[in-house]
């Protein structure tokens, strides 16, 4: 510290801007990390869930089927070709087949998936599919001639296509009767797969229980080897779901996995990292350059505010000191229009003639009275425009329209009062812009607090009273009186006219107040010279003794039902 005060004017200037930059370049560097973490998380949260979706629709879709096809292997069609077609008539064999081809038409049609379903029958050289009846090739027939578990990993790889088959029987020699078998179609696969997408970017890919067969949709790595041994690896683990990291020449990809233990298929998700993560990182480059950019703009911004302050504090200080030595002739010549320009003017008022200083003591008590009445008449308290949007939100949110109606109706005369161009208003003004706001709390605290508001008389209800001064007393029995009361509560505001004036009389039945506080108040209103840091009572105090006069009064008093009252009197003008 003992070396900043022996620095000059520049360097503290930059130490200083430089004390503000760093915290700001480094909350906004580590917003920008949490926020890569974040997403990055919500992004591989979602994905997985995705990948596990995709999975749970394909067991929905081919369970089904799987079940369908076992019970074909005990229909009476099938089985009457398979051993009883040498037995048939020509008309009992016509009708066998399209019966069959009727059935595999049914199983053909339950998914988008199949291709194609038929039915190989040895004896007759021959297969019904749901369209034809013709001859099967003997690798193809080999190759569906094989035991496998339904529930667990059912599908067969020939010639690049997966295929569902049930041959009967499963005893040898296997097949021998007849064969069931499903082409699972690779387009449609591929079509579902290009769905999974995340802004035109990533794709997905389905592998078989080996993960020697894939099909794939969008856009995915052109080397599928590395992410399918890592894969590999991590279903060998035990892992049937997670996610790797992988790069090729055209970026960095992350690859989400689910296997499903149905169906022996294993999903791939790949999504480019720039898709997700590239527009943060390139936020936090641009934080960088803001960064450097800012350095040079503060060295500029504060050796330019160096020579600006620097000469015209010389030609201060030298004015001081003629000024010590009784020289009351100085007067400044300064043409720039900045902050300097008021103290020289300033500097000049003070050694003008005694005449001039008396009128500008004149002129400035009057405006300081005048800012004193400004400054007392905006120290309204923020919070009640926060509740009244957080009640106006929860009403929407609460679909209560027939209550927003009427609540941002009041909340609109409310602010629209609250903005008035105005000093002073009618009392009758006063009194309405009270009920609308009574209206708007009524909204929050309902029948739990009751407000009743007696006549103005017709001689008062015109009177000229400040805007805003009554307000802040039934805001204090809110607040004060009654808001933390678990029993219903009772405002009353009554007025009445005597014969050296008129009283506001605003109470509350409260049940907090105690004998301690009750001094406290009267106190503080017995003492209207006294600082004191309220902005309640003592603001509306002092606005109504420098409106109606020193014999305006506010007194505080215990109510008849245990609360605060309090009593606005108005002197006859």
């Amino acid at each position: 510290m003992k070396l900043f005060d022996r620095l000059t004017i520049f360097p503290k200037l930059v130490l200083t801007f430089m004390l503000i930059l760093i915290p700001l370049v480094i909350i906004s560097l580590r917003m920008n990390l949490q926020s890569e973490r974040l997403v990055r998380n919500e992004i591989t949260a979602s994905m997985q869930a995705k990948a596990t979706s995709y999975m749970q629709s394909l067991e929905y879709d081919f369970g089904p089927l799987v079940t369908l096809q076992q019970q074909y292997t005990f229909d009476d069609d099938i089985n009457n070709l398979a051993y009883a077609s040498i037995i048939m008539s020509n008309e009992q064999y016509t009708q066998a087949i399209k019966d069959a081809q009727q059935k595999l038409l049914i199983l053909k049609n339950m998914s988008a998936y199949v291709a194609d379903a038929f039915v190989n029958f040895p004896a007759l050289d021959r297969k019904v599919s749901a369209t034809s009846f013709d001859s099967i090739d003997g690798r193809q027939a080999e190759a569906l001639n094989q035991i496998i578990n339904p529930f667990e990993s059912p599908f067969l790889l020939f010639e690049g296509n997966l295929w569902l088959s049930t041959p009967y029987p499963t005893s040898k020699p296997v097949g021998k009767g007849f064969t069931i078998a499903m082409q699972i179609s690779g387009q449609a696969i591929r079509q579902s797969l290009s769905g999974y997408q995340i802004n035109g970017n990533g794709g997905a890919a389905l592998m078989s229980e080996r993960l020697d067969w894939y099909e794939t949709g969008g856009n995915v790595p052109g080397d599928l080897a590395p992410i399918r041994d890592r894969v590999r690896l991590r279903l060998g683990a035990g892992d049937t779901s997670g996610y790797e990291t992988i790069s090729d020449g055209a970026g960095r990809y992350y690859a989400f996995f689910e296997k499903s233990q149905k169906l022996g298929l294993t999903l791939i998700l790949f999504i480019d990292e720039d898709s997700f993560i590239g527009p943060i990182k390139q936020y936090g480059t641009w934080v960088w350059w803001i960064a450097l950019a800012s350095l040079l703009v503060i060295l500029l911004f504060a050796y330019r505010l160096y020579r600006t302050i620097h000469n015209p504090l010389k030609q201060l200080v030298s004015a001081f000191k003629s000024l010590e030595k009784g020289d009351l002739s100085f007067k400044f010549r300064y043409r720039s229009k900045d902050e300097f320009n008021y103290l020289y003017l300033q500097f000049n008022r003070t050694v003008s003639r005694l005449d001039e200083l008396i009128n500008e003591v004149y002129v400035q008590k009057y405006q300081v009275k005048a800012a004193e009445l400004k400054q007392l008449q905006s120290q309204i308290n923020p919070h009640f425009l926060y509740n009244s949007l957080f009640n106006l939100y929860r009403l929407a949110k609460m679909h209560e329209i027939d209550k927003v109606i009427p609540f941002t109706k009041h909340l609109g005369d409310y602010f629209k009062y609250v903005t008035k161009n105005a000093d002073s208003v009618p009392l009758e003004q006063e009194v309405l812009f009270c009920k609308a706001y009574v209206a708007i709390q009524t909204v929050r605290f309902e029948d739990h607090i009751r407000v009743e508001f007696g006549d103005v008389p017709a001689r008062l209800a015109a009177m000229p009273v400040p805007k805003l001064f009554l307000q802040p007393l039934i805001e204090n029995c809110y607040h004060h009186g009654l808001e933390d009361r678990t029993e219903p509560g009772r405002i009353s505001i009554r007025f009445a006219e005597h014969d050296d004036g008129a009283d506001i009389v605003v109470e509350d039945d409260g049940d907090g107040l105690d004998d301690d506080r009750m001094s406290r108040i009267q106190q503080l209103l017995a003492e209207p010279e006294a600082i004191s840091g309220s902005e309640g009572l003592r603001n509306v105090q002092q606005r109504i003794r420098l409106h109606f006069g020193a014999d305006a009064a506010l007194r505080a008093d215990r109510s008849p039902s245990g609360g605060l009252r309090i009593t606005v009197h108005i002197p006859n003008l």
